[in-house]
């Protein structure tokens, strides 16, 4: 009997050692790639960063259009009552109303161009262009982030699929060891105290798998809503071993140059700049060419009749105006200084800002450096840990079928190989995460995944400061 307890043991353990360190392939499996696409595809914050995007976009058209003249066209039609000295006047001088009623008529078009303003429109749509610029890399970062998220959300769907394949190895093996145990004892060959504890370890064992089943499940429901999908035949992805770093120095000066974040700051200092340029600009006279016509009838009780016999010349009230007119505010009670102050302020904020991002980004480059490091050597650790569980297990076998073990010896040391390589698992994926980590600090991990950003991000024009 105890050969053949021996034999499916070794079964057990066969399929427990392959389940832990194989995958199966599959030509339909959903890559990592594939998935980071699908999210930027369907998931509401990039959706949200797009559309704040394209809003700025319009406000720089919004500011272009002060290069631009306006012109309005206005008409109007109605009654008038008027009283006034002429009508008077001639309410004595020939005996009539001193208050006449009549219907005005009004048409009018005027052109008005602004010549000099102070620079104001240069600055405005600098200060805009920056903005969208600063969007633009805003939208950028969100990408940047959420392939990290989607990184993490795949590989802990993958980490605890292959959790739930120990745990359920582990739980046969348990199972085996308990029908043999439970077989001895009730043909008088075995101890009832054998048996408790061996019925504790199983029910440890089912415990365990309900465990890693549960936080499948949780992994699952966070795939899908991060990915918008269901993990189906998912694959270990292999990091861009040329991308990553090799020291830390090295990954703070990518992070520093190629960090989408950090660029969006830059550009929200520049449109601050630009913004204090513009108040600036009222301090300057605002020169302006004005063109104007209107065509009016009947205005102000005067309708062209002659009271005094002569002949009628008729109500109209036609005029042409080409004017070029300055207009200087001499005094706003100390609005445009406090504008000035203002934006003095803001580029001021928008400084401590990007310090302030560049201290999160330098920390997140660090910890994601220090959790590699850290990681390789503890998984050399780990891995001895795993062989030499593996050892103790093999020799544990051996003396069994010698008669110098009890299957609860070769149970505990079943124990001990499931936990080496559950933690073995969990350190490869940590260390996977934290390579992703490294890429996403540098700015670096769309580029690593060959995803391709859509086209509409770079925007219907290229600004100064922005994505080329």
């Amino acid at each position: 009997m105890k050969n053949s307890v021996v034999q499916s043991l070794r079964r057990s353990f066969t399929a427990l050692a392959v389940a832990a360190t194989l995958l199966p392939a599959s030509a339909a499996a959903q890559s990592l790639e594939q998935a980071v696409a699908t999210a930027l595809d369907t998931n509401p914050q990039i959706r949200q960063a797009f559309n704040r995007f394209k809003a700025s976009e319009e406000q720089v058209n919004q500011a272009s259009a002060g290069y631009y003249p306006t012109i309005d066209f206005d008409a109007g039609i109605g009654r008038e009552w008027t009283e006034s000295p002429s009508t008077r006047r001639d309410a004595v001088t020939y005996n009539v109303d001193e208050e006449v009623e009549m219907t005005r008529r009004e048409i009018g078009v005027s052109l008005r161009q602004v010549l000099f303003s102070g620079f104001q429109t240069t600055n405005e749509v600098k200060r805009t262009e920056f903005e969208a610029s600063a969007e633009q890399w805003a939208l950028y970062s969100t990408a940047e982030d959420l392939a990290l998220d989607v990184s993490r959300a795949y590989l802990d769907f993958l980490r605890a699929e292959q959790v739930v394949e120990l745990a359920q190895r582990n739980l046969e093996s348990h199972q085996i060891i308990y029908d043999q145990v439970k077989q001895k004892t009730d043909s008088g060959l075995g101890s009832t105290a054998d048996l408790s504890q061996v019925t504790g370890r199983l029910a440890r064992a089912h415990s365990n798998l309900i465990s890693a089943q549960n936080n499948l499940s949780d992994a699952r429901v966070s795939y899908q809503r991060i990915i918008n999908s269901a993990p189906e035949n998912t694959r270990i992805p292999v990091p861009d071993a040329l991308m990553l770093p090799t020291s830390l120095e090295s990954a703070m000066e990518t992070a520093k140059a190629a960090h989408p974040t950090l660029k969006a700051a830059g550009n929200d200092i520049n449109a601050a700049k630009a913004q204090r340029a513009a108040a600036k600009g009222n301090y300057y006279p605002e020169v302006t060419f004005d063109l104007s016509a209107s065509w009016d009838d009947n205005l102000d009780g005067n309708d062209g009749t002659s009271l005094s016999g002569g002949p009628d010349v008729g109500g109209n009230n036609d005029e042409i105006l080409a004017m070029v007119r300055v207009n200087y505010n001499l005094f706003s009670g100390g609005a445009d200084k406090a504008r000035e102050r203002e934006a003095a302020y803001n580029i001021n904020e928008s400084k401590a800002i990007q310090l302030n991002a560049y201290r999160d980004i330098e920390e997140g480059t660090t910890l994601a450096w220090n959790a590699r490091v850290f990681l390789k050597e503890q998984m050399q650790y780990l891995r001895q840990h795993v062989e030499a569980a593996t050892e103790t297990r093999n020799a544990y076998e051996d003396q069994f079928k010698l008669g110098q073990r009890t299957l609860i010896d070769v149970l505990d040391s079943e124990n001990e190989l499931f936990q080496a390589r559950r933690e073995y698992l969990t350190a490869e994926y940590d260390d996977l995460i934290a390579q992703y980590r490294l890429l996403n600090a540098t700015g670096q991990l769309l580029a690593s995944l060959r995803v391709t950003t859509p086209e509409v991000w770079k925007g219907d024009e290229s600004y100064e400061g922005g994505v080329q």
